[in-house]
């Protein structure tokens, strides 16, 4: 885990301002498009890109961020963000319940996901949502994966059977990053080696390789990003915990008699 740490802190060093990071750049529109209600809280905030794009967008935000490393990168990047160094199992050290919780790429990293999903489930209001994307198939699942601190790649089956037994609703469901399934499969399945991802980085960039960032770019911003192809490297849904009667009745009544 200290490797998968060290892994994830120099990554998003090398990444600056995510222009070159066509993958999370564009993931993390998709996931704020899928936010909703004023409070949220990023768990596994990282450097803080999604808080940031957020707070841009008028939501108020809180972060979970348990590598120190990323926390200090954070408060230099983004430093009106408000992000407490911890891990998913101390969300009580911020206050509040939240109308979106977003988890991105972090519940594979936790060994008791269904604890973890029913910590998020006291920290929402009634009718709030949790947003999660995970690593999909286990097939997949290889050297990389255990070097970046992964317990498990998912099914789609496995992720949602999972968010209902701690009382979830699934409202949306979809893959995501087709383009980078075949080359995965052949690298690090076939070939047994790393993903090059220095075009992703900050370095400075030939002609040739501004101008492939630019496809990428347009790839994930006008096709990923609007088509799920039934397969890709990550699933994404988007759960909603229900209200019970009583909390829909008095919602119904305050509407009245504010309208």
């Amino acid at each position: 885990m200290a490797h998968s740490a060290e892994y994830l802190a120099n990554l998003y060093e090398g990444l600056g301002s995510l222009q070159n990071d066509f993958r999370n750049f564009n993931l993390l529109r998709l996931v704020a498009g899928c936010v909703r209600g004023e409070r949220v809280l990023d768990i596994g905030c990282g450097s803080g890109g999604l808080l940031s794009l957020l707070q841009q967008q008028g939501h108020s935000t809180s972060g979970v961020e348990p590598n120190a490393d990323l926390v200090s990168l954070a408060n230099t990047l983004h430093p009106e963000l408000r992000i407490v160094q911890g891990t998913g199992a101390d969300l009580d050290r911020v206050t509040g319940l939240f109308d979106t919780i977003t988890i991105i790429d972090v519940l594979e990293h936790i060994e008791d996901d269904r604890e973890q999903l029913r910590r998020i489930w006291d920290r929402l209001v009634p009718g709030g949502q949790l947003v999660v994307l995970v690593p999909a198939f286990p097939l997949l699942y290889g050297e990389r994966d255990r070097n970046n601190g992964h317990f498990r790649r998912y099914t789609s089956r496995e992720l949602i059977g999972k968010l209902r037994e701690i009382g979830f609703e699934p409202r949306r469901q979809r893959y995501w990053n087709a383009l980078g399934f075949l080359p995965y499969v052949i690298s690090g399945r076939l070939l047994h080696r790393k993903l090059n991802t220095e075009l992703r980085t900050n370095r400075p960039k030939n002609w040739f390789q501004k101008m492939t960032i630019r496809l990428f770019h347009a790839w994930f911003r006008e096709v990923e990003n609007r088509l799920s192809f039934g397969f890709g490297l990550s699933f994404l849904c988007v759960a909603e915990k229900p209200r019970t009667a009583a909390e829909s009745k008095k919602i119904e009544v305050e509407q009245r008699c504010a309208a």
